[in-house]
Order: C-alpha cells, then structure tokens, then sequence
C-alpha cells in the first residue's frame, strides 16, 4: 500500500465535506514534491514549502486560497552563477466533488480527501522566472580585455578621428 502524501488531506476528519460555510485554516511547512523546476531554476526536492491556507466549504466543494512560499534556486541566466530567488505564490483553487461534463481541469475530491500538489505544482512552476536575474534593476555589462583609453579632444566629436587623419596626411 502507497504511503499518503503529506499534501493530502483527509475533509471529513476536518469536518469541511458537506458542510458549506465551515472552514479551516492550514498553515504548515510540508518537504517539496520532486518536479518543482523548469530548464534553469526550480525548488528542490525537499526543501521547505510553507503553506499558508484556507479551506471553505462551499455547496460545489472546497474553495482552497493562501499563498505558497519556498526559495527557488538555479543559475542566473545572464551569468550562470549561482542564484537563489524567493517564490511567493497565491493559491486560489477549487476542488469539487463531481467533474462536470467535459471539464478537465478542475480538480477533484476523491474518497474525501483533498490532494494539493497538483495544484501546488502547477502554482509554483508557472510563477518560476524564464530568465532569473540576481537583479533585475541593475544593468547587466561586460568588458573584454582591458578598457579603452579615451582622448578627451576625441569624445567630443564624432568627426575627431577623420581630423586626426587629415592632421596626419598634411604632416606628411
């Protein structure tokens, strides 16, 4: 027999399951599922989810809200250094009891127990950054070899290197 999932949770032991109008606050600090992740950053296996939810019952099903908090980790995708970014999610989701025809994407309460880490997963994963950046605000820049050295006659004209040239062939 599988073991249960920590992000299940079972309603009628939180007397929410065909009592609209009652509810519950969860608020807790689960190990993250594997898979939290796209190509350049993601939260690891394992590493602390804090969930700070509530759950209410409604006539349809469970209405789950709160937010989700972990701290993603990767590579800056301008620099490939090391980067850790912090990942706050708002969960707003709800879990009915029967799908209805053609619908597929809702999630649903099955034998009475309630699993968020499909709506976790997706939550998480679509809020990672494409391109993570230590800091956004700063302006990226590079230099190869050594920095240039700048007349100041030069930098005031466009034209001074052509009057440079010209300097020269009357010279000669």
């Amino acid at each position: 027999m599988k073991d249960r999932s920590e992000f299940v949770y079972d309603l009628r032991s939180m007397g929410l399951l065909g009592h609209p109008g009652e509810w519950e606050r969860v608020n807790t600090t689960l190990s993250a599922p594997a898979d939290l992740k796209i190509e350049v950053i993601g939260v690891g296996q394992g590493s602390p989810l804090t969930l700070e939810l509530m759950f209410e019952s409604v006539s349809e099903g469970i209405y789950v809200s709160g937010t989700v908090s972990a701290t993603a980790r990767g590579e800056d995708a301008r620099t490939l250094e090391p980067i850790e970014l912090p990942i706050d999610v708002d969960i707003q989701e709800m879990y009915v009891y029967e799908q209805a025809e053609g619908d597929e994407d809702s999630y649903v309460i099955d034998r009475d127990q309630l699993d968020l880490e499909p709506a976790i997963r997706d939550a998480v994963v679509m809020a990672l950054p494409f391109n993570p950046s230590r800091d956004e605000s700063e302006e990226f820049s590079y230099t190869l070899g050594e920095d240039l050295e700048v007349d100041e006659d030069e930098s005031e004209s466009p034209f001074a290197s052509l009057k440079n040239l010209l300097e020269e062939k009357k010279e000669s």
